[in-house]
């Protein structure tokens, strides 16, 4: 019997050896695994949080931001890197900057040791459909010579053609024709004090109720962009971690772009606006 309890004990002490080894190999592997994981920068986490962007360009540049809003470029000290930006512009912006070169403003960035190049510029002009809220009514169709003076109720403002067609262009807090329009019906007859027409007095002082309708019609857009080489100083000597500014403007009008010296990463940051054709969709 006691030979029986003994061989007993002994199984129960393997079984119990056995069972440490095992779990001390697993804490052991599991400790190995999160000391092994990669840690994530506080700029990776930002960029993650904000749908940031990111492209490794070259060894010494990388690049990245939000392609509606802002550019990021990373330059290394003493290296060079071309960087461009973009920013809407209204249809006399864009006929100027196409038929004009721009006046570089660089002497700030050059008294802290950078190199500014100026390499080109373009302008992307393009059309979208985008959505409106019209009204139409025959009986307001102009004749030659007519003006139109029939105004709605309820705080609305509406462009008339003369076949009778209007497009609201504002309506109580949103301006803008393409404002209104990216209103929903819904949203649309809040605005209007809960009604889905919009009451007009007419020809004759008659009354009219009509109906807004949506529809879409083209909007042309002028993206500017500019691209400049910059080289930046060997080490930050001076200026310390100040923004500093460069621009290139047409005539009051144009992209201006800044400087930071990232002390913690010894790398220089030049930023500047960002905007594609995706933004306006």
């Amino acid at each position: 019997m006691k030979q029986s309890t003994g061989s007993l004990l002994a199984i129960t002490a393997s079984i119990i050896l056995l069972f440490s080894m095992v779990y001390g190999c697993s804490n052991k592997n599991k400790e190995a695994a999160i000391s092994e994981r990669p840690v994530i920068s506080e700029q990776a986490a930002s960029q993650a949080a904000t749908g940031g962007e990111h492209d490794a360009v070259s060894g010494n540049e990388s690049h990245w931001g939000d392609k509606c809003k802002k550019h990021f470029y990373y330059i290394a000290p003493g290296q060079s890197a071309s960087v461009t930006f973009e920013t809407e512009v209204d249809a006399a912006m864009a006929k100027i900057a196409n038929e004009e070169e721009p006046t570089v403003q660089k002497k700030d960035l050059e008294a802290l040791g950078y190199s500014v190049s100026y390499l080109g510029r373009s302008v992307d002009t393009f059309s979208l459909n985008l959505p409106v809220w019209t009204v139409s009514e025959p009986s307001f169709a102009l004749k030659d010579n007519e003006t139109l003076w029939y105004h709605p109720f309820g705080g609305a403002s509406i462009d008339w053609n003369r076949n009778g067609e209007g497009i609201i262009t504002s309506v109580p807090g949103t301006m803008g024709m393409f404002a209104v329009g990216k209103l929903t019906r819904d949203e649309l007859s809040t605005k209007l004090g809960g009604s889905n027409t919009i009451s007009i007095r007419g020809p004759k002082n008659s009354m009219y109720s009509l109906t807004p309708l949506q529809k879409e019609i083209p909007k042309e857009f002028h993206i500017l962009s500019v691209t400049v080489d910059i080289r930046t100083p060997e080490e930050n000597i001076r200026g310390g971690g100040a923004v500093t500014h460069g621009s290139l403007h047409w005539k009051h009008t144009g992209i201006e772009f800044s400087r930071e010296y990232e002390q913690r990463n010894k790398r220089y940051v030049i930023s500047g606006p960002a905007t594609s054709r995706d933004c306006f969709r």
